[in-house]
């Protein structure tokens, strides 16, 4: 059996052999994809190992992990098994991690020695939290709209070392980019020793003025610390640009990479603010930051270094994510922005067509982005997104929503979404909320 035989099998028995019905399309190698846009967009849709029944729109939460990526990971982990002499001796995990981070930098738009590899967006948020030096009174600024997951490294510091947490309400519709420097400008006091906030609001989608806010920060000498899950893969942008201390993402969404990976950017200058909460095979004598001549860590970047190097763990994923980048590259990062905009703007339109319904994303340019968060009033969105799942194939994210007991529905569009998915889904709803 060779390793396309292999993988078949594999999904099959997992019960997804329609998952894996091969087209035309899925036969042309990535080097080689349409040239035509609508040929393009049809030849993208069969590339994630997705459903063909499903329309998924919850991208926000998790996005089909793509073939290529797939394949990759288990070629990645065909060669570590069947070749251990190599792949256990010290410089070969040197070479590859610096390899790596210089791949992942050049994509992220920074410096190998500024790339950090976790488990996904929370833990890098984590090792931020852990590893910055605050005290008693010292004030953490951030907004009602973080992720549990980077919400709760913030309240753990606050009940560990009386740490001041102060969530700045943000307006459930943002209506411009200095509405939001103007309130977080107001919440931050000579006590504010971080700003933590989200490229991409997970709940309602709006698009934060990242460079503004970073800005803003610095002038204040206050760390910038920003969730970067709902960007990474989704907006074209260089981290350098954004002018942040420290971002973290994860590879498993917006970039349809393998999970249980992702990338903390840990800008050159901040790296000896954060302290490593893994700390692995780092000098004795400081600076802790430079390379080191300790066994397998040799030319291993800075960052890389100081904070704990996972590649030799995560290596096989993390090859799988590399093609994942590669084909973000070959498609085009600022064309995947723009199609992405393109299905939210159609499906915009669409839900605006049904009466009951009220849009919750801004409608403001530069404000929204993939993410298009809406409620039916008077009904259940748990309900609403249980019937389109069961009934239709429709997938949703429910979401809690202030001052709501009926909550709120996401929808999240991908490239490899269609304006056939969002007339499935506007049709369902219509018929469901009449």
């Amino acid at each position: 059996m060779n390793r396309r035989d292999f993988l078949a099998a594999t999904v099959t028995a997992t019960g997804l052999a329609a998952v894996v019905t091969a087209g035309p399309a899925l036969a042309q190698p990535t080097s080689e994809i349409p040239a035509i846009t609508r040929e393009l967009w049809q030849w993208v849709r069969v590339q994630p190992v997705a459903d063909s029944r499903q329309v998924w729109l919850d991208s926000a939460s998790s996005t089909p992990t793509l073939r290529v990526a797939m394949a990759e990971e288990y070629r990645a982990r065909e060669t570590q098994s069947g070749n251990l002499a190599a792949t256990t001796a010290s410089d070969y995990w040197s070479t590859e991690s610096q390899r790596l981070a210089a791949r992942f930098a050049a994509f992220a738009g920074c410096s190998e020695d500024e790339i950090v590899f976790t488990r996904g967006t929370g833990e890098g948020l984590a090792m931020v939290a852990a590893g910055l030096d605050l005290a008693n009174g010292d004030e953490v600024v951030t907004t009602t709209q973080e992720h549990p997951a980077a919400l709760s490294p913030w309240l753990f510091l606050a009940r560990r070392r009386g740490v001041v947490v102060k969530q700045v309400d943000i307006p459930v519709t943002v209506t411009s980019p200095e509405q939001i420097v103007a309130l977080i400008s107001a919440a931050c006091t000579d006590r504010t020793r971080v700003l933590a906030f989200s490229h991409i609001q997970y709940g309602d989608g709006a698009v934060l003025p990242v460079r503004e806010l970073c800005q803003l920060a610095r002038q204040r000498n206050i760390v910038s610390v920003v969730d970067g899950a709902q960007a990474f893969g989704m907006l074209e942008y260089e981290l350098r640009d954004l002018g942040c201390d420290y971002y973290a993402t994860g590879f498993h969404k917006w970039l349809a990479g393998c999970h249980g990976t992702g990338m903390l950017y840990v800008r050159r200058e901040s790296l000896d603010r954060l302290w490593p909460s893994e700390p692995r095979g780092i000098d004795a004598s400081p600076p802790v930051f430079a390379p080191t001549e300790s066994a397998g860590q040799a030319t291993t970047p800075a960052a890389l270094h100081k904070l704990g190097n996972v590649v030799p763990s995560l290596w096989p994923a993390l090859r799988g994510v590399e093609a994942a980048l590669n084909f973000q590259e070959q498609v085009h990062r600022g064309r995947i922005e723009a199609r992405i905009r393109e299905l939210a703007i159609y499906a915009r339109m669409r839900l605006q067509r049904i009466p009951a319904v009220e849009l919750l994303t801004s409608a403001r340019p530069g404000l929204w982005a993939g993410i298009l968060t809406f409620r039916v009033i008077g009904r259940r969105a748990a309900d609403i997104a249980s019937t389109l799942a069961l009934a239709n194939g429709v997938y949703l994210r429910v979401l809690k929503w202030p001052k709501s007991e009926d909550g709120a529905l996401r929808a999240s569009l991908h490239i490899f979404n269609s304006s056939d998915d969002i007339e499935k889904f506007g049709q369902a709803l219509q018929q469901l909320v009449k």
